[in-house]
């Protein structure tokens, strides 16, 4: 099938997509915001156990998260919802927000942006082989360029 040219149909069949290991999280990239000329990006992450981010804002797009395994923890604009298998909460543009599993194992997450141009920040950390660990000052740089800002560390 085409690409995403806009002609033919994007079809992504189970195990297909663009991998990615930005902060030591893998996800899979079903559909980039360059496959759908910037009106979303689509992808499932794996989220061990007690992980999650920092707390951030998305800038240009709003973010929808299905829980597709597991139990997470959402706060958005200070208020905590658990979340597990089939539930589905969308974050508004500009409104801070974190996630974290907090189940005993592995969750799984498909998350859509849109607009969608928020993955090429997970790209180009990957490609940069940045860590938050040692590289948080560049990282912020990135973010800044896609729209994100971090705005404090998880919730306990």
């Amino acid at each position: 099938m085409d690409q995403g040219s806009g002609e033919s149909a994007l079809v992504r069949r189970v195990g297909e997509g663009s991998s990615n290991q930005a902060f030591d999280l893998p996800r899979t990239f079903l559909v980039r915001s360059d496959e759908s000329k910037g009106a979303f990006s689509h992808w499932i992450e794996k989220v061990p156990a007690g992980a999650g981010p920092p707390m951030h804002v998305h800038h240009r797009e709003q973010e929808l998260f299905r829980v597709l395994s597991g139990q997470f923890r959402f706060w958005c604009k200070g208020e905590a919802q658990d979340l597990t298998d089939g539930d589905t909460v969308l974050i508004p543009k500009g409104t801070p927000h974190t996630f974290k599993n907090i189940g005993s194992s592995e969750g799984q997450l498909l998350i859509t942006l849109t607009p969608g141009d928020g993955d090429g920040f997970f790209i180009e950390v990957e490609r940069l082989g940045l860590h938050p660990s040692r590289d948080m000052p560049q990282i912020v740089e990135i973010a800044g360029r896609y729209g994100v800002e971090f705005v404090g560390p998880p919730p306990a």
